[in-house]
């Protein structure tokens, strides 16, 4: 039952959904994966799946109406044009092999060189981890002095539906689509996972904690609710090889 479902209500409108399930889910949920720009339903287990099937169905309007509210993809390629740390860069494909470089004349450059233009998006994307994992650890750090705690393994992966997380021994995770952001809201999301170190809760008691990493975080929060979709929506080119495989 679990993977991908064409699904059409009685007014014959369809919509394709990934069925997932999730043992620890509570009850059906439905949301909109902005990157792979698809709907996935959860199931809390495999006797739920064709009621779960039949709650994405009945909310066929709501999954298409999310779907075209998505921004264009902006594709990974030589010569496309992504954010990185909040200003536009070119990016440039040069062939062979190399240490990835900015260019500032006469514009904002990244230029990645590969042997095969195939391998271009996802060498782009490796480097793009590796600025995040560098930028992150120094933010993680600098909160942990602040609240006086010790952070677990830090990683940074593509993730679909959250931009941090932490777990219960300390490890935090992150998307290197921050990377993309201002400087800001990757700090105010070093912050905010920093502070679940203390309180694994959005209580009243963690959001001061947060302020007192970040006094300005409303601003990083408020711009990231209205531009993340933006992000997610910065993807390598179909033809291109997974960075993993370079």
């Amino acid at each position: 039952m679990e993977g991908h479902h064409r699904i059409v209500n009685p007014q014959g409108e369809s919509a394709l959904v990934t069925l997932v399930i999730n043992r620890r889910a509570r009850r059906i949920s439905l949301r909109i994966d902005p990157t792979r720009r698809e709907a996935t339903v959860t199931s809390p287990s495999k006797r739920a799946c064709k009621e779960a099937l039949q709650f994405a169905e009945e909310r066929i309007p709501w999954i298409l109406a999310q779907l075209a509210r998505l921004p264009t993809p902006t594709v990974i390629e030589h010569n496309g044009v992504i954010p990185i740390r909040g200003a536009p860069h070119r990016l440039r494909h040069e062939a062979g092999r190399g240490s990835a470089t900015y260019l500032e004349q006469p514009e904002r450059a990244l230029v990645v060189h590969a042997p095969d233009a195939k391998l271009f998006a996802g060498r782009v994307v490796r480097f793009l981890k590796a600025e995040a994992t560098q930028a992150l650890c120094e933010s993680v750090d600098r909160h942990a002095v602040t609240l006086g705690v010790k952070p677990g393994r830090i990683t940074v992966k593509d993730t679909r539906s959250r931009w941090g997380s932490c777990t219960s021994d300390g490890a935090l995770a992150f998307s290197w689509r921050v990377i993309l952001a201002p400087p800001s809201i990757l700090d105010y999301l070093a912050a905010h996972e920093v502070a679940h170190l203390r309180e694994m809760n959005h209580s009243p008691r963690f959001w001061a904690l947060v302020n007192q990493c970040m006094p300005n975080y409303r601003e990083a929060r408020s711009w990231l609710r209205r531009h993340g979709v933006a992000l997610h929506a910065v993807q390598p080119a179909k033809h291109s090889s997974p960075a993993d495989e370079l």
